[in-house]
């Protein structure tokens, strides 16, 4: 059985037993990017967004420079892209490469 979520993606259950009468069903879940950032890196990719530079971050949030850096490296990791510009675009949901 694969499941539909109402969009186009269908998933394969990973679990799906039932036991006395109630069915336990377990799906992968993909976890939108925004929920995969702390509350500091919202912030940032926030102001990222806005088109603060890091130096300008870093005044404005009272950390050092390589604090910020720091906490952009993680939200590239996490976001799996390599630039401020798909960052932002992930977390808005954009598709740079249409248009």
């Amino acid at each position: 059985m694969e499941l539909n979520d109402g969009g186009a993606v269908q998933r394969k259950p990973l679990l799906d037993v039932t036991e006395h009468g109630v069915r336990c069903l377990l799906v992968p879940v993909t976890p939108e990017p925004h929920d995969l950032l702390s509350p500091r890196e919202h912030e940032v990719a926030r102001m990222v967004s806005r088109g603060y530079t890091n130096k300008q971050i870093a005044g404005v949030l009272e950390i050092s420079l390589n604090t910020v850096s720091a906490h952009m490296r993680r939200i590239f990791t996490k976001l799996g892209v390599g630039s401020r510009a798909a960052m932002v675009a992930a977390l808005t949901g954009e598709n740079l490469a249409a248009g």
